[in-house]
C-alpha cells in the first residue's frame, strides 16, 4: 500500500515504521559486513493473517522466521521473516563453522541474533520517537511456509500490521510491526501533542 492509500490515522504509524525499519536495515547490514536500506512499508488499518502471508511470501516458499513480544508500554509483536536460502547466508556469515546447505542448532543461533539485532534496533527508533522506554522479549524462530511462520509468530491479529520490507548485504527480509492499536494511537497522540 502507497503512503496515498494509508488511511489518515496509520500514517503516522506508517512514519514510524519506516523508521525504524530503515534503522533495522541498516542494523543487519552492518552486521552481514554490508549496507541495508529500507525498500517499502505497507500499512494495514487491521491485520490479515492472509494478506501478511502474502507478503511474507515474496521471500520464497520456505522461510525463518523470529518473533518478539513487546513489552512496557507498546504492546506487541515483531517478527523478522527471510527466505530458508538468506538464513543460511546470515548463518555462513555469522558462523563460518555452522553446517552449509542446512541450518543447524548453531545457525539457527546465528538468525536468531540477527533478528534480535533487527528486532532491537526497530525498538530502540521506535522508544526514540516516542520518548518511552520500549522493550522486547526473548526472540523465537519458526521455519515453514509464509502461512506457518505468520500463524505461528504472529499471534492473534488484533490490530494494525505495519510492514517495512527491506534489502541489507544482499539479502531481502520482511518485518511484521504488529502493535496495540489502542495503545499506539495513544503513545502517537501523546508525542504529536508534545
Amino acid at each position: 500500500m502507497s503512503p496515498a492509500q494509508v488511511p489518515a490515522g496509520l500514517e503516522a504509524l506508517r512514519e514510524l515504521a519506516a523508521e525504524a525499519g530503515a534503522e533495522s536495515a541498516r542494523a543487519v547490514g552492518r552486521l552481514m559486513g554490508g549496507d541495508g536500506s529500507l525498500e517499502d512499508v505497507a500499512a494495514f488499518d487491521a491485520a490479515d493473517a492472509a494478506a501478511l502471508a502474502t507478503l511474507a511470501g515474496s521471500l520464497g516458499r520456505e522461510l525463518v522466521a523470529v518473533g518478539m513480544d513487546l513489552a512496557g508500554p507498546l504492546p506487541g509483536r515483531i517478527v523478522l521473516l527471510v527466505g530458508s536460502a538468506d538464513a543460511e547466508r546470515i548463518a555462513t556469515t555469522l558462523v563460518p563453522s555452522a553446517a552449509a546447505g542446512s541450518l543447524d542448532a548453531l545457525g539457527e543461533s546465528a538468525v536468531v541474533e540477527a533478528g534480535n539485532i533487527a528486532g532491537s534496533a526497530f525498538v530502540s527508533s521506535l522508544a526514540r520517537r516516542l520518548a518511552r522506554p520500549l522493550l522486547h522479549g526473548v526472540p523465537r524462530l519458526t521455519r515453514g511456509s509464509p502461512a506457518g511462520c505468520v500463524a505461528d509468530l504472529a499471534g492473534r491479529l488484533a490490530g494494525p500490521a505495519l510492514v517495512p520490507t527491506f534489502r541489507c548485504a544482499g539479502l531481502r527480509a520482511v518485518l511484521l510491526f504488529l502493535p496495540d492499536a489502542e495503545r499506539v494511537t495513544a503513545l502517537v497522540a501523546a508525542r504529536e501533542a508534545r
